[in-house]
């Protein structure tokens, strides 16, 4: 018996090394990141503005405790998440902030939930719009990302190539735009841009990782060697 207790504190050991790796809001951009694709440490350290010194300590904290694994090529390595029950771990905690931190869903509703540009249609409202045909999709997320997985029939147009003429499309359709999530800054500045141009556009509140967690394919152009 006095064996089998050890190994049962053995087990609340190892998993409170992934609750200690969760601690720090610079590993936890870093899943939000790795759930839009993989990403190389200087990729991530650019991302996070962290020095590679940085961002490859948080990340040695992150494949210690089984979270991110890391595939190395040639020079770089690049990181994933372990599996998609991490990237549901990340969606779980976001969403458990909003729920029970009056801080968090402050900040949520004073600045991410401008009713005027955000879309109210839920993922499977969408599912639906893009089977009948009656919207358009555009990701702004960068290339790496949309090749990784990007929404059915979305089509690609980075934030940084946004200009002062909207894209065309047929005018009887819906359009909207999605990036890496609901607190996605190139998602608030690629809608507000767009809109400028004339084009009546409103963002989703989701993105790839809600859509895959929903039971819903996503497409892929490649992948990373």
């Amino acid at each position: 018996m006095k064996d089998l207790k050890s190994q049962q504190e053995a087990i609340f050991q190892n998993i409170a090394r992934m609750g200690q790796a969760l601690s720090s809001p610079h590993r936890l951009k870093i899943l939000s990141l790795l759930s839009q694709g993989p990403k190389t440490v200087e990729q991530l350290a650019g991302l996070l503005d962290q020095s590679i010194a940085a961002a490859s300590a948080n990340l040695k904290v992150l494949r210690s405790s089984g979270l991110v694994i890391g595939t190395k090529s040639g020079r770089h390595v690049h990181c994933e998440l372990a599996s998609g029950t991490v990237e549901g771990l990340w969606l779980f905690l976001r969403n458990l902030g909003e729920e029970l931190l009056p801080e968090v869903r402050e900040v949520v509703r004073d600045y991410f939930s401008d009713p005027d540009s955000l879309s109210p249609l839920s993922e499977e409202e969408l599912r639906r719009e893009i089977e009948a045909d009656r919207v358009v999709l555009f990701d702004l997320r960068p290339e790496d990302e949309f090749a990784a997985g990007h929404l059915t029939g979305a089509r690609h147009l980075p934030f940084a190539a946004i200009g002062t003429e909207p894209p065309s499309f047929p005018k009887n359709q819906t359009v909207l735009a999605y990036c890496r999530g609901p607190y996605c800054l190139m998602a608030i500045s690629g809608t507000a841009r767009l809109k400028a141009t004339g084009l009546g556009i409103k963002r989703l509140r989701f993105g790839v990782p809600e859509w895959r967690q929903h039971g819903f394919n996503v497409e892929i152009t490649n992948t990373h060697p």
